[in-house]
């Protein structure tokens, strides 16, 4: 112990005597570190924190794969037939895959409220009991069973004011009556930041096959979680056996851990996030190591007289790994702190959707893991100038001159090999930022298929009590359109559903007068839209061919439909679709066309799923021409939007809309105010995300390979300065000392760059699914990045290569 005092305070008055090797070391290493720790506090509250909820591990998904999902919902004939089978759940529990919430009312402004329908056993399935009162009855989980509902902690706090006497009372939701009967665990808000929950009521007979179900399972004792999905997929053959259509053909049932599944769509990104901080923190090691190399080089006099007194190489060694830790360790503690001050600005940046934790904090984890990269990295670029060290030749190193000598041979092969890999690794990031950056600008040149500019959207989640029927919801809508129609520098109106880039429903199709169909799909899938008559003008979506929807097309009227071009590709390629009639749900009868509709338009395509997927076929109907019982589900599911074309400003139209909504109907809450234009901005935020944050390392990448060549060819040129006198001396030119020096540096930039392309090519394959329009290896980028790098690189090398020129061969020979 005594010997590592003394080494610790040797190497703490070694780096007082060195602040510039100090601070760039350091910063090298807090920057790295603190990159570490800040993406490692995501990726742990991510990906490797439990659930909050008991036996997290016995938490399982229940999904369907069809050929486009992974991970689709259930419908209401499936999850019943798995609640009837003794294996391998103790309890399940169901849930819309969406809820539009509800609509409290009352006392104050009316005010719109997350919350989500579920089954009875849905609190006993996440191991909670209510911290008052109780949870759902099975009485009340029947069609036409009593409004009750259980709160949230935090709306009973806000509610109520912490009142236990709140259960029993009522509040109104969507018009209607319910009664509390509990308040949920603090910080339970799963799904989707509930703030309450009532009973889903579902029909458990019905043999409705509308998929619209998530369910979870919690796990029986003794069951092994391997066996799960074999077990469900069994069962659904059964079920399958058993009747036909409830699976259809080249769909399944399976299972997952919920945890496993939640966070499956963001694992990829946070994955390439931390290996872009780890290559980072690489680079930063190597740079070190050069840097550790060449301080060893200088202090070769210093070791030789350690080694001459009697100090073993083991000896020797401990003391340089002792500099190394304690500089890393340092390094560690600012990267901490950095890692604090910018973890919420990187959580800020997180898009809306991934699966956050209510928390995301350095914890005792984080601080394990801080720790543990730091005493690496320490050892990593401290093992190789100790172990160099331990090489000496004592006697040799205390002649004159030797300092000169020994760069030459292995310390200078070994610095030159360590630069050709700090470029090699930032050859790799920088090809990964440069292909995800370019496809995030192809991406973001993707025409939309509407016209984003200068449209106001607003959701009215109607309820479905006094909206469930096609007529009152007809009505409504046109009642708000007139009279927003009116305001002051209004261009168009609108009313649908669901807006373009949010998530909606496909129903199959059945083209009348074609052979029918094996499958129950029928003879395709669209995308099913509702919408009033003003929503392609307020959109500015293009007429193709046909007429667009007007006055006569409502309840009551002739059932008619418009499809997009890429519908019509799909299902009348070479055919005229105009005039066609199609029937749409045919293989759910209660939500089904009750007769089929006429094609009277198409209309030019909209990238409904998002600007990098193809458009999709899709279907336009007529509000009122909805189905009723279909109006009604879809009313629980979506919230209703209005959009609104303007050529003033967006600020005050809003108020002004809200006063017309709030006219219409005074107890209707507004919700999601935005401009169509940022809810397309919103839709780039994961790739924008992705993009800045492995740009940033890519360029942190790039500056400490500049800063380690840089680093290694001035003290290459401070140490070779007798050398380059003479060389001048005897007539060398200017030019040619600084191209001796430029040729070393951009000779181990070339080689580096070389095999970092090798590297990109190998690797870049990770990021496909991330990538548009862009192939892993695209030649622009794998010839533009290593272009920029060594753009750089031959800056870092002019500078030594342009002060070794300027030497003056008779004070550079008299230092000898």
């Amino acid at each position: 112990m005594s010997d590592l005092r003394d080494d610790l305070r040797f190497a703490a008055r070694l780096f007082r005597k060195s602040p510039g090797f100090t601070a760039v070391a350091m910063l090298s290493l807090a920057l790295a570190i603190g990159a570490n720790t800040a993406i490692f506090s995501v990726v742990n509250g991510v990906l490797l924190q439990p659930l909050p909820f008991p036996e997290p591990h016995r938490l399982f998904r229940v999904i369907r794969h069809d050929p486009g999902r992974d991970e689709a919902p259930l419908s209401a004939p499936q999850y019943a037939f798995l609640l009837r089978q003794e294996q391998p759940f103790s309890a399940l529990a169901a849930w819309p895959v969406t809820d539009s919430g509800f609509n409290l009312s009352g006392e104050g402004a009316p005010e719109r409220l997350t919350g989500t329908r579920v089954t009875r056993s849905f609190f006993e399935v996440f191991g909670l009991t209510p911290v008052l009162g109780r949870g759902f009855l099975p009485e009340e989980d029947v069609p036409g069973g009593p409004r009750v509902v259980v709160l949230g902690h935090a709306l009973w706090q806000r509610l109520f004011q912490g009142d236990p006497d709140a259960v029993g009372r009522s509040l109104e939701l969507n018009g209607e009556p319910y009664t509390v009967v509990g308040v949920a665990p603090p910080g339970f808000d799963y799904p989707g930041q509930s703030q309450l929950w009532v009973p889903l009521r579902l029909d458990r007979v019905s043999i409705e096959d509308t998929h619209y179900l998530m369910v979870a399972g919690r796990l029986r004792p003794g069951v092994d979680p391997a066996q799960v999905g074999a077990l469900v997929t069994a069962q659904g053959e059964q079920l399958r056996a058993s009747r036909p259509g409830a699976v259809r053909t080249q769909h399944w049932l399976d299972a997952g851990e919920l945890q496993t599944l939640r966070v499956r769509g963001v694992r990829p990104a946070l994955l390439m996030l931390l290996g872009a901080v780890g290559l980072v923190l690489l680079i930063a090691c190597v740079n070190l190591a050069n840097l550790q190399l060449a301080r060893a080089s200088s202090r070769e006099r210093e070791l030789a007289v350690r080694t001459a007194l009697g100090a073993r190489p083991a000896r020797i060694a401990q003391q340089l790994l002792t500099e190394s830790v304690l500089l890393s360790g340092a390094g560690g503690v600012v990267g901490l702190v950095l890692a604090a001050w910018g973890l919420p600005a990187l959580l800020a940046l997180v898009p809306e959707g991934v699966p956050l934790p209510e928390r995301i904090h350095i914890d005792g984890a984080v601080l394990a893991f801080t720790l543990g990269v730091s005493m690496l990295a320490g050892l990593l670029f401290g093992v190789l100038p100790a172990w160099q060290a331990t090489r000496m030749d004592p006697g040799g190193s205390l002649q004159v001159g030797v300092p000169r000598r020994a760069l030459r041979g292995s310390g200078s092969r070994t610095r030159w090999m360590l630069v050709v890999s700090q470029v090699a690794l930032a050859i790799i990031l920088l090809v990964g930022a440069s292909l995800l950056a370019k496809s995030f600008f192809l991406v973001r040149g993707v025409p939309p298929g509407f016209d984003a500019r200068e449209v106001l959207t607003m959701k009215l989640p109607l309820p479905e009590g006094p909206y469930g029927r096609p007529e009152a919801l007809e009505a409504f809508a046109e009642t708000l359109m007139a009279r927003v129609r009116a305001l002051p520098k209004v261009q168009a109106v609108g009313f649908a559903f669901t807006l373009p880039l949010e998530a909606g429903i496909r129903l199959d199709l059945t083209v009348e007068g074609r052979p029918p169909a094996a499958d129950t799909t029928g003879h395709g899938l669209m995308h099913y839209r509702p919408v009033a008559s003003g929503y392609f003008d307020a959109l500015k979506i293009e007429l193709v061919r046909g007429r667009l929807l007007n006055d006569r097309d409502r309840h009551g009227g002739k059932p008619v439909a418009l499809i997009n071009e890429a519908a019509a590709r799909r299902y009348w390629p070479g055919e005229e679709p105009l005039g066609q009639r199609i029937s749409l749900g045919r293989s759910i009868p209660q939500i089904a066309d009750p007769e089929p509709r006429e094609i009277i338009g198409v209309v030019s395509d909209v990238r409904e799923l998002g600007l990098h997927e193809e458009p999709q076929p899709i279907v336009y109907v007529p509000l009122g021409q909805m189905p009723a019982p279909f109006l009604a589900r879809f009313m629980r599911l979506f919230p209703q939007s209005i959009l609104v074309r303007s050529s003033g400003e967006l600020g005050p139209l809003a108020e002004a809309v809200t006063r017309e909504a709030w006219t219409v109907n005074p107890a209707l809450p507004v919700t999601g105010v935005m401009s169509l234009e940022t809810i397309l901005s919103r839709s780039m935020d994961p790739r924008r995300f992705n993009t800045l944050l492995l740009g940033l390392m890519a360029g942190l990448a790039l500056v400490l390979a500049a800063v380690g060549l840089y680093g290694v060819l001035s003290y290459r040129v401070n140490q070779r300065t007798r050398e380059i006198g003479v060389r001048m001396a005897l007539g060398a030119t200017r030019g040619a000392v600084v191209w001796l020096v430029v040729r070393q540096g951009m000779s181990a930039a070339g080689v580096g760059a070389v095999l970092g392309l090798w590297g990109a090519s190998e690797l870049t394959w990770l990021l496909d699914q991330l990538l548009y329009g862009v192939s892993p290896v695209d030649p622009g980028v794998f010839l533009a990045a290593p272009a920029v790098l060594m753009g750089v690189a031959l800056v870092a090398t002019w500078l030594p290569a342009f002060r070794a020129s300027r030497v003056d061969p008779m004070v550079a020979l008299r230092s000898e």
